[in-house]
């Protein structure tokens, strides 16, 4: 997992800000008083979060926000609630409870699993009737959900920092601060493993394997797949009887393995880090 950036140009938040996310909300409400206090989301009519995938996929760079495998080529990926919307129903059109997650990560994994040490975020306080006021109304709908045009990172995380969730929010919170790799060159895989050692991290990690299962077989071979590959190119730089220009030029090139765009690049930047070739 790597930290990204959330947008919040309206522009490319259409259908989850303004106007049309207000509208969205209203028939929240609706279906939760219909329902006695619950909403039912299977019917695909209520699933119009699908429309927020082409944003998210931009945002993580195609790759599934928790394990960083590229989902250009193998799967569609789904718009996973970070916050599942089966205890969060208020959070369900909210664009910053939203990631862009593998079907494994989300649908094998993940499910409806949050675990938190922290107090669970309240429910909002609704009145016992929807208002028919239009005034009432704005004003219940606002206490929903943040509008991601309007707000910024720094008070959604406030807003939502309380919970103390085990798992790290990837738009707020970098992951590479709670996670480190360990390479077995016997068994040919590379384990996520909690960096330093500290509670926070511990928790982190544990979520991470029990909710997102992200030391499953696959990716373990699949991350030294990537691994070997980067140590193959950081010898060849190492020992190689290269002039400094071409050095300058192959450290370049390794250096760009380990982007944002790149898949696996917390695993990759951590052992650039280890090797000398990135500032810790």
């Amino acid at each position: 997992m790597i930290k990204l950036q959330r947008t919040r140009a309206a522009n490319q938040l259409k259908g989850f800000t303004g106007a049309a996310l207000e509208s969205k909300l209203e028939r929240l409400l609706g279906y939760y008083y219909d329902g006695g206090g619950t909403v039912d989301f299977k019917p695909k009519t209520r699933q119009v979060w699908s429309k927020a995938k082409a944003q998210l996929k931009l945002e993580s760079s195609n790759k599934c926000a928790y394990c960083e495998a590229d989902t250009a080529a193998v799967a569609h990926g789904d718009v996973e609630h970070f916050r599942p919307k089966s205890e969060y129903w208020w959070l369900a059109y909210c664009y910053d409870n939203y990631t862009f997650s593998c079907q494994i990560c989300n649908q094998t994994y993940k499910s409806n699993f949050f675990p938190i040490v922290g107090k669970k975020l309240p429910r909002p306080k609704l009145p016992a009737v929807v208002p028919t006021d239009p005034a009432r109304l704005a004003k219940v709908v606002s206490s929903l959900c943040p509008d991601p045009a309007k707000a910024t990172d720094a008070a959604v995380k406030k807003l939502l920092s309380a919970e103390n969730a085990d798992l790290p929010d990837p738009y707020l919170i970098d992951p590479e601060r709670l996670f480190a790799w360990r390479a077995d060159p016997d068994t040919k895989e590379v384990w996520i493993v909690a960096k330093g050692g500290t509670v926070r991290a511990k928790r982190a990690l544990k979520a991470a394997e029990s909710v997102l299962g992200l030391n499953r077989s696959e990716l373990l071979r699949l991350r030294w797949n990537h691994y070997d590959e980067l140590e193959t190119l950081v010898l060849v730089l190492q020992e190689g009887n290269f002039s400094d220009d071409k050095k300058l030029q192959i450290l370049e090139k390794v250096k760009r393995l380990a982007g944002s765009d790149r898949p696996f690049a917390a695993m990759k930047r951590f052992y650039l880090r280890s090797w000398g070739l990135l500032p810790n």
